[in-house]
């Protein structure tokens, strides 16, 4: 594959980056504050922020004896949560990109991420963190805005309904029909949680939440004119950590997941992909 080859697959796979970029990130990092309301465990009130560093590494074989095409992505973003009463069984929820920072090793332009600067989405959610409507404040029409709402109905945790306790188990299996640009996508998950045990972090006593999802999608669209057909199926395996005063003091995912493209019923190189992904609590002030 000549260079002038690699640097036009660069460019176009750059595009389909940006495309996609509201899919993809923050597509395992999970942020949250709880409380333990007597025997039930259940959102609290606040303001946080918190610090998400993400790194996906996409790799493709090409076949013939060459090198596998890959490349490593690079995202950093600074994100505030607020909580707010509503009624007795809906607490008011507003999430703010407060900063994103994106590089990479594509020899691409790259994607324009201008919109997420400093976007707002706000909605509503019941006490156990289960979303019921998250949107954009913007009255842009922008896809990466609701592509980045969906991923950040992911970014909270589905509590038990009972208090934490050691070996406290739950499950959650979630169906969404986001679109990007021009594809249609169906997305489902299961994920099982498990309290670990308790540990200190920080010097404060904390929960361990373990979590295991099981993930599978399919989208389909148009590029230039010409059929797109996208699936993947994948894992994300994760733990974070909660004060018994329900708080998130950290955690970390990985996740790994199996893509294939079909243009045109011409079906491309598969293609993994890992995203590995760290929530740090940021001192009140930062």
């Amino acid at each position: 594959m000549s260079l002038h080859t690699i640097r036009r697959l660069g460019r176009r796979l750059g595009r389909r980056l940006g495309r996609r970029l509201g899919l993809l990130i923050l597509a395992n990092a999970i942020v949250t504050s709880l409380s333990s309301a007597q025997s039930t465990a259940a959102y609290a009130p606040g303001k946080l922020r918190y610090h998400v560093t993400t790194v996906s590494t996409r790799a493709q074989p090409l076949g013939g004896g060459r090198a596998p095409f890959d490349f490593t992505t690079t995202t950093n973003q600074w994100i505030a949560l607020e909580v707010a009463p509503q009624s007795s069984d809906t607490l008011k929820l507003a999430m703010t990109v407060d900063s994103i920072r994106v590089t990479s090793t594509l020899d691409a332009p790259a994607p324009d991420i201008a919109v997420l600067q400093g976007a707002k989405f706000t909605g509503t959610m019941s006490p156990r963190g289960r979303v019921y409507a998250l949107a954009p404040t913007a009255g842009s029409a922008d896809g990466k805005l609701s592509a980045t709402a969906t991923a950040l109905k992911r970014f909270l945790l589905l509590l038990p309904p009972r208090s934490l306790a050691a070996g406290t188990s739950w499950a959650d299996t979630v169906v969404e029909h986001p679109n990007v640009g021009t594809l249609k996508i169906t997305s489902s998950s299961v994920t099982t949680y498990k309290v670990a045990g308790d540990t200190t972090v920080s010097g404060q006593h904390a929960w361990r939440i373990d979590r295991y999802t099981t993930i599978a999608q399919l989208g389909k669209g148009t590029e230039a004119g010409q059929p797109l057909e996208i699936s993947s199926s994948g894992t994300v395996t994760g733990m974070q950590f909660f004060t018994d005063k329900g708080v998130l003091l950290g955690g970390q995912s990985t996740q790994r997941t199996d893509l294939q493209e079909k243009m045109n019923e011409s079906e491309g190189a598969p293609i993994q992909q890992t995203f590995k992904s760290t929530v740090e609590l940021l001192p009140s002030g930062s």
